[in-house]
């Protein structure tokens, strides 16, 4: 898949999103360092500090991360789960990846997840949790799992795990107001993106969502018209206020948009 891809199935609001909070962060990384000069018999020297100190921090919780996976996971090969890292490798073909992210499987008390992220400096990785792989090794649904594996992918495509794109918002994270308004929202627009690269690559995969719902089992059994139709009503003041504080958009809006071939509603 091509960059000018990637960039038409963006969500309009991602960029946007991300300049703004670009901006607020810039603004806030200048106030810490020049607070101490202008300032300096109220407020320490450390604050000089502050972007060397994200920088480490972020790369410590990183490393921390990716040495957590390679102590309890298992790193996934063409001997261990080929049919699994076999997917993940054409995937990361089509999708055009300089390389295939280290990958790996591992038990979470029953917590149905996966997730893309990089050890700065190095390369990027992609985690699957155990219950979510069983929609293929016990349900024989490879193609929703597809799905999820695409949808993990897209975010290193869209450059959502890189260093510099994290430390450049980092510091809204740490402003209650500000992560409540603009990193959560920018963290919503990205997942919309992600399904959107997820669904043009695994188009046959649009059950994968419902896995996150109602199980690694269980998901086969949901009439999935009638999910869809749910979706489609007018959603509330409760839907809309759990969707504004979350990191992820609501699942019923994730559906409507993936099916309706839209962006989705970030707000």
């Amino acid at each position: 898949m091509l960059d000018s891809e990637i960039q038409n199935l963006r969500h309009p609001a991602e960029i946007p999103l991300f300049i703004i909070c670009l901006l607020v962060s810039i603004f806030i990384y200048i106030t810490l360092m020049m607070a101490p000069i202008l300032y300096p018999d109220e407020i320490g020297s450390e604050y000089l500090l502050v972007v060397p100190a994200a920088i480490v921090f972020l790369s410590l919780v990183s490393g921390q991360t990716y040495g957590g996976m390679m102590a309890n996971a298992i790193k996934l090969s063409e001997k261990q789960l080929p049919e699994l890292y076999e997917i993940i490798k054409r995937l990361s073909r089509e999708l055009n990846l300089d390389s295939v992210p280290d990958a790996f499987l591992i038990q979470e008390g029953g917590l149905i997840n996966a997730f893309a992220t990089r050890l700065y400096f190095r390369r990027n990785y992609v985690v699957f949790y155990a219950d979510v792989v069983e929609v293929a090794y016990r349900e024989g649904d490879f193609e929703s799992l597809e799905f999820i594996i695409a949808h993990e992918l897209a975010h290193i495509k869209a450059g959502h795990v890189t260093l510099l794109y994290n430390l450049s918002i980092f510091p809204i994270a740490f402003v209650p107001i500000l992560k409540n308004l603009l990193w959560t929202s920018l963290s919503r627009a990205r997942e919309y993106t992600s399904d959107r690269i997820a669904i043009k690559i695994a188009p046959l995969g649009k059950r994968g969502l419902i896995v996150l719902s109602a199980g690694e089992h269980l998901y086969k059994d949901v009439n999935y018209e009638e999910y869809l139709e749910t979706a489609r009503t007018p959603e509330g003041f409760w839907i809309w206020s759990t969707n504004l504080l979350s990191t992820h958009p609501a699942l019923i809006r994730r559906v409507k948009a993936v099916n309706e071939g839209r962006p989705g509603k970030i707000f």
